[in-house]
């Protein structure tokens, strides 16, 4: 059997080496390097969003009682994410070193309590909740694709 409780963790591990590269990158303003990692940092990331706003999310949505944890805190934390990062690819887009590596550590500082409150609070308690679903959850996170019902994130 799966386990649950580490539906997309390895994601974030792997997210937030990207999102390290970049800060690294911003630092020194190495715009070649900074837009290849950029790139690919928001391209995993797009995916991980949507996979957990369409198939994890609701699946829980569906199963949770109204005194259980809502999701609402972390669908505002995607937005807070997708807005900080729209910010960054403008400035990076215009080679503007103003203000671009406060931006990257606010997207830090967003993401880690965003993972934070997913991998010890959402998840462990969703693994519970959805322990039914498990096999099926898991083979459409497997499966999944990025479709027109996706999240338009404007980068």
């Amino acid at each position: 059997m799966k386990s649950t409780e580490h539906w997309l963790v390895h994601d974030h591990t792997q997210i937030e080496d990207l999102l390290r590269h970049c800060c690294e990158e911003a630092e020194i303003y190495d715009w070649w390097a900074l837009e290849r990692y950029l790139t690919e940092f928001i391209g995993q990331l797009r995916y991980h969003v949507a996979q957990e706003e369409e198939v994890l999310y609701p699946a829980y949505d569906a199963r949770r009682a109204p005194e259980h944890m809502f999701t609402d805190d972390l669908y505002e934390d995607h937005n807070r994410i997708i807005d900080t990062i729209r910010k960054i690819h403008r400035l990076v887009e215009a080679q503007q070193k103003e203000g671009l590596v406060e931006l990257f550590k606010e997207l830090v500082d967003i993401m880690f309590e965003h993972n934070q409150r997913e991998e010890h609070v959402f998840l462990p308690f969703a693994s519970h909740l959805l322990c039914e679903d498990r096999d099926e959850l898991s083979e459409k996170l497997d499966n999944f694709a990025l479709s027109k019902k996706s999240r338009v994130w404007g980068v």
